[in-house]
């Protein structure tokens, strides 16, 4: 920050300070994403740090991972730490719920900010554990989301990892393919179902209300890492599980760690 920015902030809360009894933030930013800020500083340490994406009129607050391979900018993770509650309103999906340092879903809305900027490329990185101690990882390279409009239409571009392409989901099974969707919230359905959907022998019309959470379903797709937190013994066979079954079949998973890493 420079010397005339960092006494107006001073200044401000100083006046504040013995006007009022709430007192000012000067939020500083420190890159366009944490990728952005590691290039900047290879020395940078894991935290939080305010961003400011290209194109856009809006800063936020993010985690970042910063190691030797980069700065990463975390978008999701869940393992049950919090007690989060991934069952929301498309309204709350697009704005983000939970904590930056805890369980998160950093929103929608800050997702395609992050994903359409210009020269600067991401991909998605999806980390994830089991229970019996193994780790997986998966990355879709590139990576955005849409707009609004779009109901934030997924793109995902070429497969690479160790967990297998669950968005791809499984060629013999109609509708399991997530590439291309929209998504989906049980107050928003942009899935396919349309009634067409069967878990054993009942129909229903959609998959989040089915699932209890968010997520580019298709019809319904494999894949879905906002699935209900399960923990052993109750962590098997159960459809709305914290999901990547090409990885883990019908096993709750125990934790997702979702990044972008921006080129």
């Amino acid at each position: 920050m420079k010397a005339r920015n960092v006494f107006t902030c001073l200044l401000l809360v100083s006046l504040y300070y013995h006007h009022t009894t709430s007192q000012p933030q000067c939020h500083v930013v420190h890159g366009r994403d944490c990728s952005h800020i590691w290039d900047k500083n290879n020395a940078s340490t894991s935290g939080i740090y305010r961003i400011h994406p290209i194109a856009t009129n809006f800063s936020f607050e993010v985690f970042c991972e910063m190691s030797t391979n980069g700065g990463w900018t975390l978008i999701q993770r869940h393992d049950g730490s919090d007690a989060l509650d991934f069952d929301r309103t498309f309204k709350e999906y697009q704005n983000g719920f939970g904590k930056l340092q805890g369980e998160l879903w950093l929103g929608l809305k800050y997702f395609y900010a992050l994903t359409q900027q210009t020269d600067r490329p991401a991909k998605l990185h999806i980390s994830i554990g089991s229970f019996d101690g193994k780790e997986a990882y998966a990355e879709y390279n590139p990576f955005s989301v849409g707009n609004e409009d779009s109901s934030y239409k997924l793109s995902a571009g070429k497969y690479s990892g160790t967990a297998g392409d669950a968005f791809s989901g499984d060629p013999a099974v109609k509708g399991s393919n997530q590439h291309g969707s929209n998504f989906s919230t049980w107050d928003h359905p942009t899935d396919n179902c349309d009634g067409s959907c069967l878990v054993g022998d009942m129909r229903f019309l959609s998959c989040s209300e089915i699932v209890s959470s968010g997520w580019w379903f298709n019809a319904c797709g494999l894949a879905n890492l906002n699935g209900i937190w399960r923990k052993p013994p109750r962590y098997k066979n159960y459809a709305s599980s914290v999901s990547w079954p090409t990885w883990k079949v019908r096993e709750s998973l125990k934790f997702s760690r979702m990044y972008l890493i921006h080129h």
